[in-house]
């Protein structure tokens, strides 16, 4: 059975309703103004200066597989002989005129395969830009985990001040009182404005990884509302082979790959070259002003005696296989800096759930202990500052390692899963 402590009435009813309503839009309305790791990925990708100009690339390639598949242009000559001689032809009374057309048709294939490798550039392009848009989203997250750090660093500088407040208020009380000498007051004092300082230099910081985040879309600091992300390492560590599995689809693999297959196909297209091309002409001459005409015709082939095009031929072998051994080193490379950041998000999970777990709850009591010691007069003030001291020292290291720990996987994911999922999943835990 339920009881009220004053009459009820439905007009309070319906206040109380009002004032729940009110309480919920705003909480919606802070939701909604605070910036995601995926709406930032998604600014940078449509709104980044770096990627609008490096899209140009693959339109320009595009255009060079219109132009490779252009075959030579007709030539048209018109030749005058016999004129302004002497004796017999003198003037343009014995003049012949010829009129001609030449077209110098390909062997070797050499269309088809300057078609392809235009083709095979048009993918390395594609790639390349691939890898840029994630070097890009990358610099990003790194932005957003550093940001999101930042502002969880003022919200810890914060909690200095109120404590020093706090420590303040009961010293101002036993001074009142006689019960503890006025120096003290003033190192309480002194306590709060280094604590209020170093709010500010966090504030500082805040304000400077907001900017930086701006900028990986190009935008300002006024675009960057609260962050929705926080700071806390999983219990367990993700498996680390579901993330090295995908090594191999890395967008710089990918880009090498593209770029050995494009030069391939420079070599097939340098090795066609040594086929020589003919020329046929055809066309009228013209003799003695006109009044005689004769068709003429001719062929010709150049003969491959000394130029084969064997320097070019044997140049494109030396980058073919240059790209192949950069394959070999691009995969080397991955494993080694994939095996570094694993070590790293090791290292940090450790710190952070060690601290959390052990060094936290111990030093959260040894404060209290000390405050109520000093309330009630069994220890002196420099005790509980260097309680409040180690505390928040904790606290800091905790945000230390775990920011190390969302780094890290930003790293972890730039290698092996550019869309950041667990990142995103890991900012997002409560």
């Amino acid at each position: 059975m339920f009881s009220f402590p004053l009459p009820f009435h439905p007009g309070r009813l319906l206040a109380l309703a009002v004032l729940l309503a009110a309480g919920e839009a705003r909480a919606q309305e802070t939701a909604a103004a605070s910036l995601s790791l995926n709406e930032v990925l998604a600014r940078v990708s449509e709104r980044s200066p770096t990627l609008a100009a490096q899209s140009h690339g693959e339109r320009a390639a595009e255009a060079l597989i219109e132009q490779a598949g252009v075959r030579p242009n007709p030539t048209l000559d018109i030749g005058v002989e016999n004129v302004l001689g002497t004796g017999r032809v003198q003037g343009v009374r014995s003049s012949e005129t010829t009129v001609q057309a030449s077209q110098t048709f390909e062997r070797g294939g050499k269309r088809d395969k300057r078609i392809a490798l235009a083709g095979r550039e048009r993918d390395a392009a594609v790639r390349e830009f691939a890898v840029h848009r994630a070097e890009i989203l990358t610099t990003a997250a790194r932005a957003y985990v550093a940001a999101v750090a930042a502002q969880e660093r003022v919200l810890l500088a914060a909690e200095s001040p109120r404590l020093a407040r706090e420590t303040l208020a009961v010293i101002e009380n036993h001074v009142k009182v006689g019960a503890v000498s006025p120096v003290e007051l003033a190192r309480a004092r002194a306590a709060l404005a280094a604590a209020q300082a170093e709010l500010a230099r966090a504030e500082a910081g805040l304000a400077s990884a907001r900017g930086a985040l701006a900028a990986t879309w190009g935008g300002t600091p006024n675009e960057v509302p609260p962050l929705a992300g926080t700071l806390r390492v999983p219990d367990t560590l993700p498996a680390q082979e579901s993330f090295r599995s995908l090594l191999t689809a890395h967008p710089r693999l990918n880009w090498q790959a593209a770029v050995v297959a494009s030069r391939r196909a420079s070599l097939a297209l340098e090795q066609s070259q040594a086929a020589s091309d003919v020329t046929a002409s055809g066309g009228v001459r013209f003799l003695r002003e006109g009044s005689d005409a004769a068709f003429v015709a001719g062929v010709s082939v150049p003969l491959p005696v000394r130029n084969k095009n064997q320097g070019n031929i044997r140049a494109t072998r030396e980058t073919l296989a240059a790209a192949e051994q950069t394959s070999r080193a691009i995969e080397s490379d991955l494993r080694a800096v994939f095996t570094a950041a694993w070590q790293d998000l090791t290292a940090a999970h450790a710190a952070a759930k060690t601290l959390r777990r052990d060094a936290l709850p111990a030093t959260e009591e040894a404060h209290q202990v000390v405050r109520r010691a000093y309330e009630a007069g069994s220890t002196p003030l420099t005790d509980v500052l260097d309680a409040q001291r180690a505390l928040l020292a904790i606290r800091r290291e905790i945000l230390s390692a775990e920011a190390d720990y969302a780094a890290a996987l930003v790293r972890v994911e730039a290698l092996t899963q550019p869309a950041f999922l667990a990142t995103t999943a890991l900012l997002s835990s409560r």
